[in-house]
């Protein structure tokens, strides 16, 4: 798919891990990134076709850093979308990283420096319900 903003800005939809390297300005990835069964070869492809000085945003659950015991309302949440939705998808092909719902900041960044990233820096954007915003860098 490839379209236009008042013919001036190109957007492309293409599949992740076979992302063309090409000088792309950004690449966002909302709300998907823990379905994924390869998330460090998206995460490298993106990488690869992004201009060194341009923007990688992630979208994503915005779970608790740490696993608490009771979780709150929005862990238990998540982990209810998980076992029913999320991890059974990313796990429908193999190799699977079988990462799900409740995908930590800490596993985040571990998925990005593998895939080269150097920062995992949280964006300053609040009351955006259950997500949270990344820059990779």
């Amino acid at each position: 798919m490839h379209a236009t903003v008042s013919g001036r800005i190109p957007f492309h939809l293409v599949q992740g891990q076979t992302v063309d390297p090409e000088p792309y300005d950004a690449a966002f990835a909302f709300e998907c990134l823990h379905d994924m069964p390869r998330p460090v070869e998206v995460l490298a492809a993106i990488r690869s076709a992004v201009r060194p000085d341009g923007l990688v945003v992630i979208m994503d659950e915005a779970v608790a850093d740490e696993f608490t015991s009771p979780g709150s309302e929005i862990d238990q949440c998540m982990y209810g979308f998980s076992l029913f939705i999320c991890l059974p998808d990313g796990m429908a092909s193999t190799p699977s990283a079988g990462t799900g719902t409740v995908m930590r900041r800490p596993l985040l960044t571990d998925y990005a420096r593998r895939a080269g990233f150097a920062e995992v820096t949280v964006l300053p954007i609040e009351d955006f319900g259950f997500f949270r915003f990344y820059r990779l860098s």
